[in-house]
């Protein structure tokens, strides 16, 4: 399936943006995934209408197609109780999966924008954890944007295999099929790193791991604490304040020059 990333985060904290690092460049993961495409909210780009583009597809009569006979081929994973479904009970029908990078507390804009409100949403079809060094208290299950990716593209293979398989249509061998399931961990290769990277960071200046439950109550606990981490708080906040204003007259200078 094509990929495309709808950020709406920090950069820093942006794992989705591994992919889009790593596709471009690896031919072998790309033989499995398909395209990828970037949408960043804070520098202005626009999300795309996935439904008017599903019935833009020419047919014998006329433009348009019928969403009873045509199902759905874009989804967004984005696990809702009581509105998404398992992404295994859709892989044969995908084409498009497209995903939030945001924080787990962050998710008004899925329901602010009215091209994602439309879109049927999906959640990995198995529980997973995390091997992400950031704190949160989201819950168990909850999984990084790479990660989540990692697993979706992993499922929507197998099920596409197991389906080729009861149909006698595959035309690949069991080999080939564990040789695509190796190429999709390369989707891992920079988180990976970075993991690596924080945890040897870590234990040079002697705190705990990252992702430990060690680390997790010392993280719990500094968000409690006043004085130096609030004033630290409180100075980020207003450092994202004035980014976000440069960028809003940064785009205003690009309107008025394209005039």
């Amino acid at each position: 399936f094509n990929l495309h990333i709808v950020l709406d985060d920090r950069r820093c904290s942006a794992t989705g943006l591994h992919a889009v690092a790593l596709l471009n460049e690896n031919s072998e993961i790309n033989d499995d995934l398909g395209s990828v495409k970037l949408i960043d909210v804070a520098n202005g780009d626009d999300i795309a209408n996935y439904c008017d583009y599903q019935r833009s597809i020419p047919e014998k009569d006329n433009n348009s197609i019928d969403p009873i006979e045509h199902p759905e081929t874009a989804f967004l994973l984005f696990p809702t109780p009581g509105e998404s479904v398992p992404i295994e009970s859709v892989a044969q029908q995908m084409e498009t999966l497209v995903v939030l990078d945001c924080k787990w507390t962050k998710s008004s804009l899925c329901r602010k924008n009215t091209h994602l409100m439309k879109l049927k949403k999906v959640h990995l079809s198995n529980t997973y954890t995390t091997h992400y060094w950031r704190w949160h208290n989201a819950g168990d299950g909850c999984v990084s944007t790479i990660e989540a990716i990692y697993y979706a593209a992993m499922e929507v293979s197998e099920q596409k295999y197991q389906q080729q398989q009861a149909l006698h249509q595959s035309t690949s061998t069991l080999e080939g099929h564990l040789a695509d399931r190796r190429n999709l961990m390369h989707l891992l290769w920079l988180f990976g790193h970075q993991r690596a990277a924080t945890l040897q960071a870590a234990i040079r200046d002697g705190k705990p791991a990252p992702g430990t439950a060690e680390a997790k109550d010392l993280a719990r606990a500094l968000r409690k604490q006043t004085g130096e981490y609030a004033w630290r708080s409180e100075r980020n906040k207003e450092i994202g304040k004035i980014l976000k204003e440069e960028c809003r007259r940064m785009k205003e200078l690009a309107l008025k020059d394209k005039e």
